[in-house]
């Protein structure tokens, strides 16, 4: 795809993080033909994993306002904005690539029957079949094995409106998943990552599981070409 604008990026309302950029949209130089960062004004963690009212047109106005400064593709950083993909692409009239969960079907597609495709999510209690159905029209939730990092203590910490994400804990919490992902899934075919912030630790999960681990970067690829110059 030509690329003409800059990327535009629909970002949580939550504190900037002192720690080094580790989560897709976040580093200035991910893109050669820019970035812009739009916050989705009110809406925290705690808003969008539970689909509060005020969240749709939050994500629209955010989407518009990035279309008003000339972006020509618009992402987000939070995979479960699967579900207002349909709104911001019609209002924004550019490509859009909110989730990486939006490359479920083909995924799905490319294995027999009997194999399961993992999800890791952020909070697997609030990947709703509304959300599923955003990315899969045809769901069968029976071929998906879908765990999340609810409960622990990273999730405690950044699952409010003054989110703090604390890496360690992260990715002690995924590495526990993970184990019993492998444990339970013997047939399992490929893992998706819902969760825009655990891209850097999708080599620990590619090498624990041994099978193709994608994540939002790896979804984008194809749609922005050479435009992405690294990962986090």
């Amino acid at each position: 795809m030509k690329t003409k604008g800059p990327i535009g990026i629909l970002c949580l309302d939550e504190p900037a993080s002192e720690s080094p950029a580790r989560t897709w949209g976040e580093h200035p130089k991910d893109f050669t033909v820019g970035m812009i960062r739009q916050t989705v004004a009110g809406v925290s963690v705690p808003d969008i994993i539970n689909k509060r009212d005020h969240v749709r047109r939050a994500y629209v106005d955010a989407a518009l306002a990035l279309k008003d400064q000339g972006c020509s593709v618009i992402s987000s950083n939070c995979g479960y904005s699967i579900l207002y993909q349909r709104d911001v692409c019609t209002v924004a009239q550019v490509p859009t690539l909110l989730s990486s969960l939006q490359i479920l079907p083909a995924v799905a597609a490319a294995y027999p029957p009997d194999y399961r495709i993992g999800i890791i999510c952020y909070d697997a209690t609030c990947l709703s079949d509304e959300h599923l159905h955003a990315s899969w029209p045809n769901l069968d939730r029976s071929r998906l094995a879908i765990i999340g990092v609810e409960g622990s203590e990273a999730w405690h910490k950044s699952n409010s409106s003054d989110a703090v994400y604390d890496w360690d804990l992260f990715g002690e919490a995924i590495y526990h998943r993970v184990e019993t992902l492998r444990r339970l899934e013997p047939l399992l075919g490929a893992v998706i990552v819902e969760c825009c912030a655990f891209g850097s630790f999708v080599p620990m999960i590619r090498e624990k599981l041994g099978v193709p681990t994608i994540d939002i970067y790896d979804v984008a690829k194809p749609l922005l070409g050479g435009h992405i110059l690294h990962n986090c």
